[in-house]
């Protein structure tokens, strides 16, 4: 392998430099040495991961992880991101659709990670993963790693010219690595369209998005969340109630520590499935993945509780509620 090759691929999927996962979902703190990009290339070893969120909260690369083999979706998520630039399609060791990102210069995580929850909202896909997974890193943290294309035969990115006919599991349609590296490096996204995406989408930064937020990351779930829960079958929520219901829970979940976005959408599902078993119109997982979506925007500054459409919902001793 030519040297200049090897040397463009660490340039693209350039990350955190003290530490490295491998395939096997191992970290390895020390620094991703050349070699150790080289052995991935030629698929030496049980593979390279890299960690993209840098300590002062920038990326060179981004990654969304369907974790499924849905290749329209990706295809869908790619005509959505056109206007910020260039993405790629891995189809991935498991089978399943990546689409990667480049950057011409260091981008903001927060912004990469804002427009890319926007598309996997819009095509309905919320939960799927986006890689950096955070804004920024607290001292001794490292991030998540993602697993990076081209290993040995394995992990191809598809060619970007493809058609209807195209088929993922004809290796015609694969893109031989070089050619990959030199088109990406051609096509590295401007990270002004990216932060102009953002602000067209109105993705606060986090520090405004946690100045203007009243419950924080709450140590607790909010009193009124687990009494929705808790008494979902009992009192489920009804029509002409149910979006602010829906949107105020929501919210409460997504301020909570203790809850990831699959944790949050987990409770929105029941006590969804408690209204519909009770002879409500069911609200679908689309709507209930946008409501949620909505919610982790951030900005909001109280519960909700006091909305006189909660009444029939919040704890009794809610002192929200109470006013």
């Amino acid at each position: 392998m030519p040297q200049t090759t090897l040397d463009d691929f660490m340039r693209l999927f350039r990350g955190r430099t003290d530490a490295y996962g491998t395939g096997k979902g191992q970290w390895i703190k020390k620094k991703p040495q050349a070699w150790v990009y080289g052995n991935h290339i030629q698929g030496i070893g049980p593979g390279l991961g890299i960690a993209p969120l840098l300590d002062d909260g920038t990326v060179w690369f981004a990654a969304i992880d369907l974790d499924e083999p849905n290749f329209d979706a990706a295809k869908e998520m790619q005509e959505i991101l056109r206007g910020c630039g260039h993405t790629w399609i891995e189809k991935s060791r498991s089978g399943n659709a990546h689409v990667w990102a480049f950057f011409a210069e260091p981008v903001e995580a927060w912004i990469v990670r804002g427009v890319l929850r926007e598309v996997t909202a819009a095509i309905g896909k919320p939960a799927v993963e986006v890689f950096p997974k955070q804004d920024r890193l607290l001292a001794g943290m490292v991030g998540n790693y993602i697993n990076l294309p081209y290993h040995g035969d394995t992990r191809p990115i598809l060619d970007s010219d493809f058609d209807e006919t195209w088929n993922i599991n004809d290796n015609s349609s694969w893109m031989p690595m070089f050619s990959f590296v030199e088109q990406a490096l051609e096509l590295l996204n401007d990270p002004e369209r990216w932060r102009k995406r953002a602000d067209w989408l109105g993705i606060a930064p986090p520090e405004q998005r946690e100045r203007s937020a009243e419950l924080g990351t709450g140590k607790e779930l909010h009193k009124c969340a687990e009494w929705i829960i808790a008494n979902r079958d009992e009192t489920p929520i009804a029509e002409g109630h149910r979006n602010v219901v829906f949107f105020n829970l929501a919210k409460m979940l997504t301020h909570y520590e203790g809850f990831d976005h699959d944790d949050s959408l987990k409770m929105l599902e029941l006590v969804r499935d408690s209204s519909e078993a009770a002879g409500y119109d069911r609200v679908d997982d689309r709507e209930i993945n946008r409501i949620l979506t909505n919610a982790e925007r951030g900005g909001f500054t109280s519960t909700g509780c006091d909305d006189p459409l909660m009444a029939d919902y919040v704890h009794p001793d809610c002192p929200i509620a109470k006013g």
